[in-house]
């Protein structure tokens, strides 16, 4: 039944809103109080904002048991539900039966509980953005099967599923693998309700009013190449997800790819182009209805996923996707030229400048660990100098469209009192990606060490979180190495000792050559015996099988003695990366 004050408010939104939060999320007897911006509109924003709420990288993968079990704190918490598991992390504050009745679920097959407190929840829904994947139940070894003598527990699972648990275990595959369901022969009046019926006069008022995503169209599809015989080419996939307003187009090119890529909107239709491993693809799509502009691009790297998210210009649910086309793999020549607009200018320190450069033509990702060049004719020959761009969350002024780079000034520079001297509206001119490091190099890494000094900790910026957030394998340490000057030349400290607080995996030393007297911490520059004293002589020590990778970056008489030094304790020459610009 509906509270009795339901039917007095004018707005359907507002109804659907408080339906849902009163009705539906809990028992209302058992709700709590929810903290300021923690509404169930809130959480579909968050949801709808792209951050991944998966945890994974937002690649629908397979979860056992015994993992299932090791997500089971307030910070890291999954829970399974009818054969799904979901990273339920994020939506613990949003929970309006408070965080601690969640929790008894976490980390197990929640099911029953569930079932117990509010089996009416429209849980699938609520959580599609946390969704981790299917649960796996492992068969019993043989000798545990077959010993009467010690019956176990593990053969109840050789029991043979129900339709329903069958229908969800297909259904989780397909959508693992991104490959559209084979469906058997229907008419053609089923055929129209698989393709989609529109919504009814009270569904479309809900879904025009809002951005809720209440109507969602998915569709998969393999493009393989079979005009390139280049085993690094792997095929690409693409799925889509739309609500009223937005369209999301996701292209995957497999795990820790480390794509690159740019969208825009050229005569009505969305290109996208895709770079990874030096080739580049292009997947066009004419859609049903037009797209406008914002374009939003986003890179998981983990799961080698790209989300470009574009507005509609009509407020409506399109029955089919349109007409996609994918483009056969070229090799990239040359590096791209862009042009940029200046959308921000703030301050990192008292000598370095950020920049948010917007691209004219629509939103472009650099892969990780690479970077670009900025380019200006001084006195009539062309000045170039490289910069990487600094990911999200590293200046309090985002863009979500926009690359940001650091710039620290020189005085007798050529190009950097020129940057810095920026004002919103300029133009500068990028050509990129350049760089040679492979994700795939951290693969099996659980210990990472970053050496860097001054603006070289741009490279280690995305590679820090990627770490952070990575879930397989788990990091198990990431130490950053920082040189610099004095305490004001120390770039983004603030970050580092938040993220340092936040999760004890990280640590942070910082080494100055020109510290004052009352400098607490290490002194000096670069050296063998420096870095056997913060970092401990046997823990950069490769053996038969390594699970730790050492970055190094800065200027290049430090890049250069720090790849000597770490020689000097036998690391191999896999298990070390030099950003060179």
């Amino acid at each position: 039944m509906l509270p009795r004050n339901y039917l007095d408010s004018n707005s359907t939104q507002e109804k659907f809103r408080r339906y849902l939060e009163i009705g539906i999320l809990s028992n209302p007897r058992n709700k709590c109080a929810l903290q300021p911006g923690h509404s169930l509109m809130d959480w579909i924003r968050l949801g709808n904002s792209g951050k991944d709420l998966t945890g994974v990288g937002g690649r629908v993968r397979p979860v056992s048991l015994a993992e299932l079990a090791a997500h089971n704190t307030q910070k890291d918490a999954w829970l399974a539900i009818r054969g799904r598991v979901y990273n339920i992390t994020h939506y613990l504050p949003y929970h309006p039966g408070g965080p601690e009745e969640l929790m008894r679920g976490a980390g197990i097959d929640a099911t029953q509980l569930f079932d117990k407190v509010h089996p009416w929840v429209n849980y699938d829904s609520l959580l599609a953005k946390c969704l981790v994947g299917p649960l796996r139940y492992d068969l019993p070894d043989a000798e545990e099967l077959f010993d009467s003598s010690n019956p176990s527990p593990k053969s109840d699972r050789l029991r043979e599923p129900s339709k329903a648990q069958e229908l969800v275990r297909k259904s989780m595959e397909n959508l693992a693998n991104c490959i559209t369901p084979v469906r058997k022969k229907i008419s053609s009046r089923s055929e129209e309700n698989v393709k989609g019926s529109p919504p009814s006069k009270i569904m479309q008022s809900l879904i025009q009013s809002s951005d809720l995503p209440v109507s969602i169209s998915r569709r998969a599809a393999s493009s393989p190449v079979k005009t390139v015989e280049k085993s690094e080419v792997s095929p690409l996939r693409y799925d889509w997800i739309q609500t009223s307003m937005k369209l999301t187009v996701s292209v995957y090119t497999g795990p820790l790819a480390n794509p690159g890529g740019c969208a825009r909107i050229t005569e009505g239709a969305l290109l996208i182009e895709v770079a990874t491993n030096g080739w580049l693809r292009t997947l066009k799509l004419v859609p049903e209805g037009k797209l406008q502009e914002p374009l939003q691009l986003r890179i998981y790297a983990e799961s080698g996923k790209i989300d470009v998210i574009a507005q509609k210009a009509e407020p409506k649910v399109w029955k089919v996707c349109g007409e996609v086309t994918l483009s056969p793999p070229s090799q990239v020549s040359s590096p791209r030229s862009v042009e940029c607009r200046v959308v921000a200018v703030g301050s990192v320190s008292h000598d370095t400048t950020m920049l948010a450069l917007e691209p004219r033509s629509g939103p472009v990702v650099v892969p990780l660990g690479h970077h670009v060049r900025v380019h200006r004719r001084v006195n009539g020959s062309e000045c170039v100098r490289s910069y990487t761009p600094v990911g999200d969350g590293w200046c309090p002024e985002e863009s979500s469209a926009a690359l940001r780079l650091a710039v620290k000034k020189y005085a007798t520079g050529a190009l950097s009192p020129y940057l810095t001297s920026l004002k919103e509206g300029d133009s500068v001119t990028l050509s990129g990606p350049y760089g040679t490091f492979q994700l795939q190099k951290l693969k099996a890494v659980k210990s990472i060490y970053f050496i860097a000094a001054g603006t070289g900790i741009t490279p280690m910026l995305g590679l820090l979180k990627f770490m952070l957030s990575r879930s397989n394998p788990r990091c198990e340490r990431a130490h950053l190495l920082f040189f610099n000057k004095t305490e004001d030349d120390i770039l983004f400290r603030d970050n580092f000792e938040t993220i340092a607080k936040e999760d004890n995996r990280f640590t942070v030393t910082h080494i100055l050559s020109d510290a004052k007297s009352t400098w607490p911490g290490p002194k000096g520059r670069i050296s063998y015996d420096l870095l056997t004293q913060v970092l401990g002589k046997e823990s950069l020590k490769c053996g038969d099988i390594c699970s730790h990778f050492a970055c190094v970056c800065g200027p290049t008489d430090f890049t250069q003695a720090g790849l000597q030094l770490l020689k000097k304790f036998a690391l191999k020459d896999d298990c070390v990366h030099a950003f060179m610009g």
